[in-house]
């Protein structure tokens, strides 16, 4: 077995969705240990603050 350290540098969603998809390829085979990294106190970037109308996928991450 293999396993990989990933740093996911800011909690927003684009690093909330970059971790999710390496959980998703997880295998017997291969590992992911992710630490997520944010500068805020508070994860979730603009989630928090307001979403883009074009963008209402990213409100799913709540």
């Amino acid at each position: 077995m293999q396993l990989f350290r990933v740093a996911v540098v800011g909690a927003g969603p684009a690093g909330y969705f970059a971790a999710q998809a390496l959980q998703g390829l997880q295998s017997d085979d291969l590992k992911f240990a992710i630490d997520m990294i944010e500068k805020l106190p508070t994860p979730w970037g603009l989630v928090r603050s307001g979403v883009a109308p074009d963008h209402p996928k990213i409100k799913s991450v709540s």
